[in-house]
């Protein structure tokens, strides 16, 4: 071969990464912010093969043209009576998903295979294949999907849900300033083994809103990561690395309130408070149904789900410190079930 022909088949490598428990290679052309590249053996991919990630709109114009039948309209977001994201599913093509502002991504029924077709007027356009096209691919190859920020804390998943504006990234963002590794600041991919939770990394982006970051120290930033702009009034840090997969160590369901206690264990949980923090509505198969339920069974057999009241005038990093203390004095974790089917009923709330 010649060096020239050496240059060309190595500028088309695709790139190879992890994220939201799926082993990925990205077209070297697309550049996607956040995700950690894999090791020489993916390892830390649950789903294998890997997601094939191409910047090819005209095999994505092809095969979405080439319909027999209307797709379905699966799930429609729009502000402020603008429509801003669709994603629509037919057979064979998949699922296409549609941001404006950034582009279309088609994904193969299988998860295996994506096709990207970029806004070109944006520079930042693959923040769709990070932010929503990769965690429904990681749904659609066998994982379950929370929308919650992740953090590893003494080798354990500690997830942070919440609504909008409830201050998970904040959280977050604390408790990496307290030593923590960061899983995801938005979404985190659960697995079950043998009835046990595990969680995966997702994208490694955090952001902060500016007002807070004004509020940290250049060490305070440093420990969050690379700043790497602004985004929306946002700060944006990416971390280095991504953390080994962890055995789940509990989900705070983050509320403001004036009340307490502060951090208060719930013994009778409602499944649709679980069921409410699933990222993707967009796949609606028996076989992704059995697996949510067996999901939100699972988290509540494990006795780590908690209430986590936010009082005013208590800011993140005191937050961060009542929620290590709380984890510190915790007795071991019980056993995660042999199956979820062996939830404890009464741990649950009847649907």
């Amino acid at each position: 071969m010649t060096p020239a022909a050496e240059r060309r088949t190595a500028g088309n490598a695709r790139h190879t990464h992890t994220a939201f428990g799926l082993q990925l290679e990205l077209d070297p052309r697309i550049e996607a912010l956040g995700l950690a590249r894999a090791g020489a053996d993916c390892s830390t991919g649950a789903a294998s093969p890997p997601s094939r990630v191409l910047l090819n709109p005209q095999e994505l114009d092809r095969r979405w043209r080439s319909l027999s039948a209307p797709p379905a309209r699966m799930r429609e977001v729009s502000f402020a009576g603008t429509q801003i994201r669709t994603i629509d599913f037919a057979e064979p093509a998949g699922y296409l998903l549609w941001n404006r502002d950034h582009g279309r991504v088609l994904i193969s029924p299988d998860g295996g295979e994506l096709l990207c077709d970029p806004d070109p007027t944006n520079a930042q356009w693959a923040a769709i294949v990070v932010a929503q096209a990769l965690p429904l691919v990681a749904t659609l190859r066998g994982l379950e999907v929370l929308h919650a920020s992740g953090v590893v804390i003494d080798g354990r998943a500690v997830l942070i849900t919440g609504a909008a504006g409830a201050g998970k990234s904040s959280l977050a963002a604390a408790l990496l300033r307290a030593g923590g590794l960061l899983l995801s600041d938005d979404a985190v991919a659960l697995e079950l083994r043998d009835g046990a939770l595990v969680a995966h990394a997702g994208s490694l982006a955090l952001q902060l809103r500016a007002a807070e970051d004004e509020r940290l120290t250049p060490a305070e930033r440093d420990a969050l990561g690379s700043a790497v702009g602004v985004v929306e009034d946002k700060r944006r840090y990416v971390n280095a690395g991504a953390p080994a997969p962890a055995p789940f160590g509990g989900l705070f369901l983050l509320e403001r309130s004036a009340e307490q206690p502060a951090i208060e264990q719930l013994q009778a949980i409602s499944p649709f408070a679980l069921l409410a923090s699933t990222f993707n509505l967009s796949v609606r198969t028996p076989q992704r149904l059995q697996r949510q339920l067996d999901v939100v069974a699972a988290l509540a057999a494990s006795g780590l789900v908690y209430r986590l009241r936010v009082q005013p005038g208590v800011d993140a990093t005191a937050l961060a410190a009542l929620v290590h203390e709380h984890l510190s004095t915790q007795p071991p974790s019980p056993a995660q079930p042999g199956s979820p089917a062996d939830a404890d009923e009464a741990s649950l709330v009847e649907l």
